[in-house]
């Protein structure tokens, strides 16, 4: 299962994500799409790198995440905390020969990011833009819709590690959950949900 939508190929689709992504044979030489984390909200930042992906998926690069933390999201979790990195991430962030990224701002991203990698691309801050965004893949357009494909593609990247799990349960083991009453006098006017006139 994909979400919530089943197709005959999902183990065969895993498998071709794998092989461009987090399995494929990374050196200097591989061609990578260098994608920034958007400095606008969770959802846009989410939404980019998923969107990084399908692009670098389209021109048979290595996706690397250049700017981890952005500068607009506080956190301590690691990158692989948060997605699964491609087998390129690590090359790119053990290099202590690069020098440091320049990070985006509302205001604009780096046109270029400096590397080791002889065949780099950097996502430009309005790479939504494209038509491009609205493709399938060939090996799996008659497969995949374009909704069930970016659902696909979102999240496979997106594979929480157990150190953002653990704080995830951390978080929710403190917090009150509130069941909307089935009579509305049910329930203490403090602990009744908010309903739509």
């Amino acid at each position: 299962h994909v979400g919530n939508v089943s197709f005959d190929h999902n183990q065969a689709f895993i498998e071709w994500l794998d092989e461009r992504h987090h399995s494929l044979e990374c050196s200097w030489a591989t061609p990578v799409w260098f994608a920034p984390f958007s400095p606008n909200g969770i959802g846009n930042k989410l939404m980019a790198m998923v969107m990084a992906f399908h692009m670098a998926l389209s021109q048979r690069r290595a996706l690397v995440v250049t700017d981890w933390p952005p500068t607009t999201l506080d956190t301590s979790y690691k990158l692989h905390d948060i997605l699964l990195p491609s087998s390129c991430q690590r090359l790119f962030d053990d290099d202590t020969q690069r020098p440091a990224v320049t990070k985006c701002t509302v205001a604009a991203c780096p046109l270029r990011t400096k590397s080791r990698f002889r065949n780099g691309f950097t996502q430009p801050h309005w790479a939504h833009q494209s038509g491009a965004f609205l493709d399938v893949p060939r090996a799996w357009a008659d497969t995949l819709d374009w909704p069930a494909y970016w659902r696909a593609l979102t999240q496979y990247l997106f594979q929480p590690g157990q150190g953002l799990l653990d704080g995830l349960a951390a978080t929710l083991g403190h917090t009150k959950l509130l069941r909307s009453p089935t009579s509305v006098a049910a329930l203490p006017d403090s602990m009744q949900l908010l309903r739509a006139p």
